[in-house]
């Protein structure tokens, strides 16, 4: 019998993203990410697109695919089905936490009123979790452009409290600043 091959998972959570993202283009794709915190450095072990909405379906009020999507990780049904897909992956002995969600973006457009919604709603149950933003149309220019997102604990009380709001400010860099200490594992 033949020895099993090592696999490197890393590889396989950025091919998810990188594949689920670029078959979406130009719409906007979004997915969860699992995996567990280990010591301050957050691995993320696994990755899973949300389902697709049937635009025909909605009662329009958003009615365009982006805008699903954009808003998908706060959706009730996603959030059932991302808990469900946690509790199969557990059952198989993989390290499933919720440790966030994964946008696509396009020329580095991906800071909205949705984005920001999506990772409060994420942040508020766990300071932990981040947004991976995958930017395919930089991507296709030959390196890969996937970067990490948190908001911050000052920008999270602001909003928390009702002093943000698009009209009056938009988030500043340290609102919402790339990490370094986490590993696709």
């Amino acid at each position: 019998m033949a020895r099993g091959r090592k696999t490197d998972s890393r590889r396989q959570v950025v091919m998810k993203i990188v594949k689920h993202c670029s078959s979406s283009f130009p719409t906007t794709a979004t997915g969860s990410l699992v995996g567990m915190d280990s010591n301050g450095v957050l691995e993320i072990t696994n990755a899973f697109p949300f389902p697709t909405v049937d635009v025909s379906s909605t009662d329009g009020h958003q009615s365009d695919p982006s805008s699903l999507a954009a808003a998908a990780p706060r959706a009730k049904a996603n959030i059932a089905y991302q808990n469900e897909m946690i509790r199969h992956l557990k059952e198989v002995n993989v390290d499933a936490n919720n440790v966030g969600w994964y946008t696509s973006a396009t020329m580095g457009n991906f800071i909205s009123l949705s984005f920001i919604e999506n990772q409060y709603h994420y942040q508020r149950d766990n300071d932990k979790t981040v947004a991976l933003v995958h930017d395919v149309s930089r991507s296709s220019q030959g390196a890969l452009s996937l970067r990490a997102f948190r908001l911050s604990t000052e920008f999270m009380a602001a909003y928390k409290e009702g002093k943000f709001t698009t009209e009056r400010s938009a988030p500043r860099p340290t609102s919402l600043a790339p990490l370094a200490g986490i590993v696709l594992t």
